[in-house]
């Protein structure tokens, strides 16, 4: 039975209950990660890969106990490669599904116009691959962190290596669209300084399947370099409309291998023989340094990819420097909560401070190896190499430090408030 003394009791215990902060008694409430992924459109192989491997993050985080003893939830939202689209996945991931952090696309053209909503909802945001930030630009804010690779870290770490090794004289071949524009941007300026030209830029749409107009532009008896910044089917039309013309010939094709990202090379059929590309990652296992096989052994294991670079189950080419971004965001992401106590979004700030200037060593959770956040810009640096097409096969060719994709930093985020 009841008594009133029981009854007041009971009141009190709840009242305490209710009036613990609002972290303390959502501890156990599992921690919120979205997912801002490029399942459909022109990207979508890099979702169908970074897709793969955030849920295999998740799937793991879980199995060890989660992150602080809380089980990791993740919600997706497909972009469907469209800027308004992703736009309005990441605004449905943070206020419908409440997350608390957000991994997000590989497009410049959909990151950029979606990191402001990560300051507006504060929700720290991992977007895959970028564009260097501009002071000023509506991007700029303290919740986003690129921990990809961008444009400017390439053309910083293999610049000098593609004059000496190349040639002087330069051509740059580009979609336009700001992933291209940016590359022919970041390679413009620091070629001259070394001696070499940039003789012709040239612009085509995203979709381009013609490109003799473009390519009747490129004066072959001069050209050393032809850089290309054409990707997916766009490339497969490129490098066959270039040998037809006998353009590869007579130059060296250089480019990103972000182009090739998700292409098998017999699909190219040979027309890529001995173009270089700087990659973040090589996508052969036994091309990837001795002291991480055996971490990307397991990664790949996990995401069902095999030595070559193949989708065990299915017909697919792994985007070789881009699936692990998510893999490595979502363990970032897990170091910064526990090196902050990180408990409710009150906690945000103290989780972006932690993370600011922190190191990380090669590992399972960091399988590309060693890098760190640079505080000004929440930019990653780590090793790149150089891989060139010989047969079948992608070979690497050169490797570069991390510390060779060093640029002062263009912003200083650590002056912005939250």
């Amino acid at each position: 039975m009841w008594t009133r003394r029981a009854l007041l009791k009971g009141l009190a215990g709840a009242a305490a209950a209710v009036s613990l902060p609002r972290s303390v008694r959502a501890q156990e409430a599992p921690i919120r990660i979205g997912h801002q992924v490029d399942l459909t459109g022109v990207a979508s192989i890099f979702g169908f890969w970074n897709d793969r491997a955030a849920r295999a993050a998740v799937d793991k985080l879980n199995a060890e106990g989660g992150i602080a003893g809380r089980r990791v939830e993740l919600f997706s939202e497909d972009t469907g490669s469209s800027a308004n689209t992703g736009v309005r996945a990441l605004r449905s991931l943070a206020l419908r599904d409440e997350v608390d952090f957000a991994l997000g696309t590989i497009l410049a053209e959909v990151n950029k116009p979606s990191a402001p909503l990560a300051q507006e909802f504060q929700v720290p945001y991992f977007p895959s691959d970028d564009v260097v930030v501009q002071p000023g630009a509506p991007e700029v804010n303290r919740y986003t962190f690129r921990l990809g690779h961008n444009t400017r870290v390439k053309a910083q770490v293999s610049h000098r290596w593609a004059l000496e090794t190349l040639g002087l004289h330069w051509t740059f071949l580009s979609s336009d669209g700001a992933w291209g524009r940016a590359q022919v941007e970041d390679f413009s300026r620091l070629i001259p300084p070394l001696g070499g030209q940039v003789l012709n830029t040239v612009f085509g749409p995203i979709g381009t399947q013609d490109f003799i107009p473009l390519l009747a532009r490129v004066d072959v008896k001069q050209t050393d370099v032809l850089y290309h910044t054409f990707f997916g089917s766009d490339a497969v039309s490129f490098y066959a409309q270039a040998l037809e013309l006998g353009i590869l010939e007579h130059v060296s094709v250089f480019a990103s291998v972000g182009t090739i990202e998700g292409l098998g090379l017999a699909v190219l059929g040979g027309t890529a023989e001995g173009a270089s590309f700087v990659t973040e990652f090589p996508r052969r296992l036994d091309q990837i340094p001795e002291a991480l096989r055996g971490f990307n052994a397991e990664i790949r294991r996990l995401v069902g990819v095999d030595e070559q670079g193949n989708q065990i189950d299915g017909p697919n080419v792994i985007t070789a420097e881009h699936y692990w971004v998510p893999w490595v965001n979502v363990h970032v992401i897990k170091a910064g909560i526990e090196a902050s106590g990180w408990r409710s979004k009150a906690d945000t700030p103290a989780f972006i401070e932690a993370l600011e200037g922190m190191s990380f060593q090669a590992s399972l959770d960091f399988p590309s190896g060693d890098f760190f956040i640079r505080p000004a810009d929440h930019r990653a640096f780590r090793d790149y190499f150089i891989e060139r097409v010989q047969g079948d096969r992608l070979l690497v060719a050169q490797r570069f430090p991390k510390e060779l994709g060093l640029y002062d930093p263009p912003v200083d985020l650590t002056q912005l408030g939250f």
